[in-house]
């Protein structure tokens, strides 16, 4: 992205460091009791600086940005087969699971699972049993806003580039989309291998007379690809945004946008270290962390994360639709969340060693009483419900939208 061309809008003149990328290692904070007395707060609308769409406040030293207002543009036929391929059970081995199973509208396109359950489960959400399934090792991430992972406090990504999933293994949406497919206990069930899946997956929709006609709609060709089958699954989650939150727009000058103890919740989430982790425009560095956070509930074997118990930090934007937290749903509310970041004495987790812990982690401040309850506060601002919900009434395989 070439910033020349772009204004730089300083209201106050306030010297923010603006091309650098986050570079940020620390964790997530989230609670407390209600008696607690802000410090002042030394900021206000007018030392934001905008940079393109992307408006940037530096508060001791961190920066924390609003997202952009629109979205990278994307064919609107690739949109619409995406999200029909997204919702179609066809792409599971079994045909009883979709990408939409895990990925619910009503949850930012999370699922409410501590651990998410695929294919052999039945229900919905946080209602859905596993009958013979297996519950997969992570919580599912929500969707909403991923097209923008990886980006900086000025707007500058990589869509090729963007890390994804909890332990960064694929770069960009369209390696994603492909991923589930692929996974035993997500939607590839046991009658298909690693090697035969994505055949069998292409083999059916190729036999669609639906499926073939939209896709030369949208991509002038005659033969559905696995490639393009994921290109599509990428294009309709990249239209997947909420970027007008409270938070936002307060960035953006409606200096009404937030009440003033969000905003003193914006600075004391600052003081309190989670922003030197959870910064930028998803509140997010991207990177990997070890914090020695509890085993998640079941597992029969540990998850390890890269190899070593290191997992990404997650976005801390939409957490009003995302519970249970952390990549195995270790906690259930924002408090409990918090509670583990308040006194980070050592691990939580027998097989990471106190030693082994990020060093930032351990020199997290210990919380006033109550700064967590106004740090939560100014989380709701992060929050935003107007975001593409429609599910298609059906799908052209006949089975039915979002699987069993």
């Amino acid at each position: 992205m070439n910033l020349s061309g772009y204004i730089c809008n300083s209201r106050k003149s306030r010297n923010l460091h603006i091309a650098r990328a986050l570079l940020c290692l620390m964790p997530w904070c989230l609670t407390g009791c209600d008696n607690f007395t802000p410090a002042p707060v030394d900021f206000g609308v007018e030392d934001v600086v905008t940079v393109g769409e992307v408006a940037t406040l530096d508060i001791r030293g961190t920066m924390v940005s609003s997202l952009p207002q629109t979205p990278p543009q994307t064919d609107q036929n690739h949109v619409e087969l995406g999200r029909l391929l997204f919702w179609d059970p066809l792409l599971s081995g079994n045909m009883d699971t979709a990408c939409a199973t895990c990925h619910l509208p009503e949850m930012a396109y999370s699922d409410g699972l501590p651990r998410s359950i695929g294919t052999g489960g039945s229900g919905s959400g946080a209602t859905r049993v596993t009958n013979s399934a297996i519950p997969v090792e992570r919580n599912a991430q929500a969707l909403v806003n991923v097209v923008w992972n990886g980006i900086n406090e000025v707007g500058l990504f990589d869509q090729s580039q963007a890390p994804m999933f909890w332990d960064n293994r694929k770069n960009s949406l369209a390696a994603q989309a492909i991923e589930p497919l692929l996974a035993e206990k997500e939607m590839r069930g046991g009658v298909y291998s690693q090697t035969q899946i994505l055949t069998e997956v292409v083999n059916r929709l190729n036999a669609n007379g639906e499926y073939v006609s939209l896709f030369s709609q949208a991509y002038g060709v005659e033969l559905i690809t696995e490639t393009l089958v994921a290109d599509a699954l990428a294009a309709f989650q990249s239209t997947l945004v909420a970027a007008n939150t409270p938070f936002d727009r307060w960035m953006r000058g409606d200096d009404t946008a937030m009440t003033q103890r969000q905003v003193s919740g914006l600075q004391e989430f600052v003081i309190a270290g989670c922003a030197n982790c959870h910064s930028g425009p998803l509140f997010s560095d991207f990177a990997l962390h070890r914090l020695g956070v509890p085993e998640a509930d079941g597992l029969s074997v540990a998850d390890d994360g890269d190899g070593s118990f290191a997992f990404r930090t997650p976005s801390l934007r939409q957490l009003q639709f995302t519970a249970p937290y952390f990549h195995g749903g270790q906690f259930e509310t924002l408090a409990q969340a918090i509670d583990f970041y308040d006194e980070p004495g050592g691990s939580s987790n027998p097989l990471v060693s106190r030693a082994d812990l990020a060093e930032d982690f351990l020199s997290l401040p210990e919380m006033d009483d109550g700064r967590g309850a106004i740090i939560i506060d100014f989380l709701k601002a992060l929050n935003d419900g107007q975001f593409d919900t429609n599910k298609p009434d059906s799908v052209p395989s006949g089975l039915r939208p979002g699987g069993d």
